[in-house]
């Protein structure tokens, strides 16, 4: 037993969770392989028990080695897994698990990111014991009558015995509730929860209500604090419960100070402070799924947030093997976190709008299908939608690689300026909320560039929403111009913006990219100074505000009162 050729007399100290990016400056830009060993002591396991492993997220692919035993290859990243050790768990164990992050071609994402790689186990890892026969997973969804809140649970049993079946007691004790229902193994079943929509108070940013929620067997309880809360779409509007909701938000990476991609109760604390003062009620969280935890923050704080996978600039996939990593993925995030009711959207794509209309079979609508049907079966109850780039393309029938998916405004004099959707009608019908990334190339073309973009999905009848915007600059910078990366053009494009938007009361939601500065190598342009970090943010990497933020806390709150007087 145990890992062969293995001396313990070079092992580094680690922190988990965390990156050996953010932990180690030898590493800093190192892509390959780690090994993680882990020697502890167990309680014993009882009879009618069963143990798991537990993994929140890594990155990339983990190999799973437990006293001797290979026992799992998760070969995604950034997802939560778990495996049984049940027959191999001992008194004394050793942990070996075997982190590779290359970026590769036949990946999600693929070779290119324009975020740091970070490496190895990201996110927490527990050992966990649950009886033999036990409640996996739960899921809640509430639906609002006329003076009733509905409350659906539906609960998954899983058991050695694949025959066996368990009653199930589900309460609510703060709103007297309480039903019970027989559930099979490998099976679901669902209990219906009804309450007076005097007696319960529905979260929302401005009252993030949660309940504890209890399942109870004979052999274990367990519990969870629980939002809930209605959001649906009705034609242009998104409706949280009932009642018409703008999304004043920004973009962010899991990217924090001193700890890279890993989410800390300190990050997160940091991270509400600065949301509650620019005052948003949302976040779009880019471009890969967050822990465990992240939402949980949320969900406390009253801040609603889209999650995503990173389906990110690739324009194959389409493939059978993409589409399984993408999906497998996304599974695996929804499962986890369908209890959030911080939680608004799923994305299943960014900027995956490469197509060669000569040859429609080597475009990416496979994976959108099966994406958006995976997100329908197993979480109906929050919006769908992903970020496209643009979401423009020239009536041009010939397209042009080179220039992309940008909302050309002519400004060569050349350009076609007769412009339709991207897609087919059949994708838009795809998605509850139809999101783009829209960027205007200079001060002064806001108006024209946002104005067509709205005026060309408005047939569509939904929700509409900037997902991308904005500029960057240099924290520090005091260069009088306007040139690309001065902190002054930067305040010029965010105030023009929002301007703008005033004059477009059907966009729903308005996310600017980015909050904060992060690591990203492929950019080293000359506003950067050669540091590999992506100066998009209203915040440097250290998470200190740069002029710009001012700004945007000014402009969100204006607009707020423009459409709320």
């Amino acid at each position: 037993e145990g890992f062969p050729c293995w001396d313990e007399q070079g092992l580094w100290d680690i922190q988990v969770p965390g990156s050996w990016k953010s932990q180690f400056q030898e590493l800093k830009w190192y892509d390959g392989h780690a090994v993680y060993l882990k020697q502890f002591d167990a309680p014993q396991l009882p009879a009618d028990h069963e143990a798991f492993l537990c993994f929140d997220g890594a990155l990339y692919t983990a190999e799973v080695i437990f006293n001797g035993h290979r026992l799992a290859v998760h070969d995604w990243g950034y997802s939560a897994f778990q495996v049984r050790v049940t027959e191999v768990l001992r008194e004394h164990n050793e942990l070996f698990v075997l982190v590779e992050n290359l970026l590769k071609h036949d990946r999600v994402p693929g070779e290119i990111e324009d975020w740091m790689n970070d490496g190895g186990l990201i996110n927490g890892v527990k050992l966990i014991y649950v009886p033999v026969t036990h409640i996996e997973n739960f899921r809640t969804s509430t639906r609002l009558a006329a003076d009733s809140a509905v409350i659906d649970v539906e609960i998954f049993l899983a058991a050695r015995d694949a025959s066996a079946s368990e009653e199930v007691t589900v309460s609510v004790p703060e709103l007297n509730l309480t039903g019970k229902v027989i559930v099979s193994a490998g099976q679901s079943a669902h209990v219906t929860l009804s309450v007076p929509r005097g007696q319960i108070r529905l979260w929302s940013p401005a009252d993030p209500k949660l309940y504890r929620t209890e399942l109870k067997t004979r052999f274990e309880t367990i519990s969870d604090d629980i939002g809930y809360r209605e959001l649906k779409t009705a034609g242009r509007q998104i409706l949280l419960n009932g009642e018409p909701i703008r999304l004043y938000g920004v973009c962010m990476h899991s990217e924090f100070p001193k700890t890279g991609r890993t989410a800390t109760p300190e990050a997160l604390e940091k991270l509400v402070a600065v949301a509650k003062d620019l005052g948003i009620n949302f976040l779009r969280c880019a471009h890969y799924p967050y822990a465990e935890i992240f939402g949980r923050a949320l969900d406390k704080a009253g801040i609603l947030w889209w999650e995503e996978v990173p389906a990110y600039w690739m324009f194959h996939m389409r493939e059978e093997y993409m589409t399984r990593l993408a999906t497998g993925m996304l599974e695996e995030t929804i499962r986890r976190d369908w209890n959030r009711a911080s939680l608004a959207m799923w994305s299943v794509s960014n900027e995956c709008c490469w197509r060669n209309p000569e040859n429609p079979q080597e475009e990416n609508y496979a994976y959108w299908r099966k994406a958006a049907a995976l997100v329908r079966r197993l979480d109906p109850s929050r919006l769908l939608t992903c970020a496209e780039a643009q979401n423009l393309t020239s009536a041009n029938t010939t397209w042009d690689p080179s220039k992309g998916d940008l909302l050309s405004l002519g400004a060569g004099g050349t350009e076609d300026k007769t412009f339709r959707p991207m897609h087919s009608d059949e994708f838009y019908h795809l998605f509850d909320v139809l999101a783009g990334n829209c960027y205007v190339g200079k001060p002064g073309d806001e108006r024209e560039h946002y104005a067509r973009y709205v005026k060309l999905f408005l047939p569509y009848n939904k929700p509409l929403m900037l997902s991308e915007f904005g500029s960057q600059s240099l924290y520090g910078d005091t260069s009088p111009d306007d040139r690309l990366g001065s902190a002054q053009r930067h305040i010029t494009m965010i105030e023009a913006a929002y301007h703008v938007f005033e004059e477009l009361p059907e966009l729903t939601g308005y996310a600017p990219w980015v909050l904060a500065d992060g690591r990203a190598p492929i950019h080293w342009s000359w506003y950067n100074k050669g540091t590999g970090l992506f100066r998009f943010g209203f915040l440097n990497e250290e998470w200190q505000p740069k002029p710009v933020y001012a700004t945007l806390k000014n402009c969100i709150a204006k607009l707020k009162q423009h459409f709320t007087r």
